[in-house]
């Protein structure tokens, strides 16, 4: 006698919710056990919604999400259980961070890894993200959230806040790896790149054009410097940046033809050989990456409309947390070659090629689709066993990615 697909559906989340359990007694084993379980329980929530093939403009509500708790009890049991783990203080973002960071690399990460920074937000809540550019998304490394206005007096400033995120996931990654961050104006600032050059820190951030330098015994705006025939970069040596401070960088000016003003990109002084021009400009065009990322957060997770009451950005950065550890499994999941039959049914690819690809669907809706489709569902549950089971064993869930920079420029 067949049994129902209610109860199939049971047995899969109870399979599926052992596995996590069992992972992430792995990667975050530095936290409570009743946290461990916890964030097993809200990560596979997160799965069970992504699986649902949610529209673009989808809203998260609490009310959907202890729906799908893989979890016994009544539905007021489930809220509850909910409310508890967004209102727990042992779960903290310092403390998911070092597990994220393992669940990325593993116990064997080695070499130059690019880190993309950023910030985004919904309604109030502000949130710091940090992760390894793959397949067209990020995978996160460590996420911080507060609100505007400010309100985080032991802090001291936004500026401390930014510069502890970066200290602790620089403090989660394998002793191996070393990180080179890639970022925005925002993060321009003259007293980060003072620290950066004081720590030995590579990066790659786009300056502000209205900054003062002085180059070549001039002094001028950054914007005043040229890129070279048709746009193409320009390296300068030994720049001084910011009137006041005088940090020392490079400086690769490049103009993009589907830009509307050239790049000022900065990098550490006298960092050619570590990072040549060509490998820089192709670095920053993958901070794009993190952007499709936040895309996601408010569509597929449907943060833009998620609607809390109290303690706004503390429970928010806890729901991301979980979800941020259900996500990097789902795009490692649509990556994986396995993936590619399902890709070739489910996708309907352009006519014409756009950004040198016919693709209409990345690597995170393939996977939701191929969990929600019936032709594919046994799949992609099977594939998701098999990268939890590699986290359980202390192995990084990336499919063999390019550890060092040097490939990148290859590729590039």
């Amino acid at each position: 006698m067949r049994r129902p697909a209610s109860a199939n559906a049971a047995c899969a989340a109870d399979a599926l919710l052992s596995s996590v359990e069992e992972a992430v007694g792995h990667v975050f084993g530095h936290l409570r056990r009743s946290v461990q379980r916890n964030l097993a329980v809200v990560a596979v929530a997160f799965v069970r919604l992504l699986s649902g093939a949610r529209a673009g403009h989808g809203r998260l509500s609490l009310g959907a999400l202890f729906r799908v708790l893989p979890t016994a009890g009544t539905a007021h049991a489930r809220e509850k259980r909910l409310a508890r783990f967004l209102n727990n203080p042992r779960l903290d973002a310092r403390g998911v961070t070092s597990g994220l960071a393992r669940v990325v690399f593993g116990t064997r990460g080695a070499g130059c890894w690019p880190i993309l920074l950023d910030q985004t937000c919904s309604g109030t809540t502000q949130a710091l993200v940090a992760g390894v550019p793959f397949e067209g998304r990020t995978l996160p490394l460590g996420v911080y959230t507060f609100d505007y206005p400010w309100q985080e007096p032991t802090a001291g400033s936004q500026n401390q806040v930014e510069r502890v995120f970066l200290l602790d996931v620089e403090g989660a990654l394998p002793a191996t790896v070393r990180p080179v961050w890639i970022a925005d104006r925002g993060y321009a600032r003259a007293a980060l790149l003072a620290e950066a050059e004081r720590e030995e820190r590579l990066y790659v951030i786009r300056g502000r054009a209205g900054t003062c330098i002085e180059y070549d015994g001039r002094r001028q705006k950054l914007a005043a410097l040229p890129p070279g025939p048709n746009g193409t970069a320009v390296r300068y040596v030994g720049v001084q940046y910011q009137a006041r401070l005088r940090v020392r960088v490079d400086v690769i000016v490049v103009h993009d033809a589907a830009c509307a003003e050239p790049w000022a990109l900065l990098v550490p002084p006298d960092s050619a050989a570590v990072l040549p021009t060509a490998l820089v400009v192709a670095l920053y065009r993958e901070r794009m990456q993190v952007e499709h990322t936040f895309r996601d957060f408010k569509t597929h997770l449907g943060l833009r409309g998620l609607q809390l009451r109290v303690r706004i950005a503390e429970r928010t950065g806890r729901l991301l947390l979980a979800f941020c550890l259900a996500y990097a499994l789902a795009i490692i999941l649509g990556s994986r070659p396995e993936a590619a039959a399902g890709r070739a049914d489910l996708e309907i690819p352009r006519r014409t090629p756009r950004h040198g690809t016919r693709r209409t669907l990345s690597v995170l809706s393939v996977a939701t689709q191929m969990l929600a489709h019936p032709q594919w569902t046994r799949l992609a549950q099977r594939l998701l066993h098999t990268l939890i089971r590699r986290l359980a064993r202390g192995q990084p869930a990336l499919i063999a990615p390019p550890t060092d920079l040097d490939a990148r420029l290859a590729l590039a």
